[in-house]
């Protein structure tokens, strides 16, 4: 498992979670956006003994990755059991399994008695539903009526929450290529953009098989070249 020192990854998106606490991971299938949320929180929840951190990961439409979390944690029996206990999976048997259901639960997670030591929670893929619904509804104001629902009872009220009780909130995309910018961006990005976020962007690069990680706040910009092992994310 990489230690918060041995990563800099993991510290330099640490550091910036510090002033800002809304991080926006974003980047095509099989770029490490799952695992990169996964290494974040439980290198944070074990960082310093005793142990007390919790956090709350909603599998939106990704099945909660507990193969992938033993093995980070492979050399660390007490830290795996650690943080498989004090990560509480929403919904507890399966994802979601449409729109409705997603919306229904995130509408009363603003006012959900979280347990007390949560400093995480982690949306894993928040857009996935909300893409499915809008792409079978042809009426732009009915579109337009349902974006703005999500964005102002949904998102920003959990978005408060987390600010006024000092949680990082996760939010992992999936993403599609953007022809004005020549780059791929998180589905509705234009919604996300109102809320400022830290934001990770994963890609591949071309041939080499390498993959670049952007991470980007308030204009500044910093790049990683890393790969995917299974001890997690490593920074090259």
């Amino acid at each position: 498992m990489i230690e918060l020192e041995r990563s800099a990854i993991i510290s330099h998106v640490f550091e910036l979670a510090k002033d800002n606490g809304l991080i926006s991971i974003a980047g095509k299938s099989g770029t490490g956006k799952t695992t990169l949320a996964l290494q974040f929180i439980s290198v944070l929840m074990t960082l310093e003994k005793s142990y007390r951190d919790q956090s709350v990961w909603i599998q939106a439409s990704e099945q909660f990755p507990k193969k992938r979390l033993r093995s980070l944690f492979e050399s660390y029996p007490d830290k795996v059991d650690y943080v498989l206990k004090n990560i509480f999976v929403a919904p507890g048997i399966k994802p979601f399994s449409n729109y409705q259901e997603q919306s229904s639960y995130f509408r009363r997670l603003k006012t959900t008695i979280l347990p007390n030591n949560v400093k995480f929670i982690v949306i894993d893929n928040i857009s996935h539903y909300l893409r499915y619904i809008i792409s079978s509804i042809s009426d732009y104001k009915e579109r337009g009526a349902i974006l703005d629902e999500f964005f102002s009872v949904q998102l920003f009220p959990l978005v408060m929450r987390c600010l006024r009780e000092k949680i990082i909130l996760i939010l992992v995309h999936e993403v599609s290529f953007d022809p004005s910018s020549g780059k791929t961006k998180p589905f509705y990005s234009k919604l996300y953009d109102r809320i400022d976020s830290i934001n990770v962007n994963l890609s591949k690069t071309m041939n080499s098989g390498l993959k670049q990680m952007e991470i980007s706040s308030k204009g500044i910009s910093m790049k990683f070249i890393y790969k995917i092992e299974d001890s997690g994310i490593i920074n090259l």
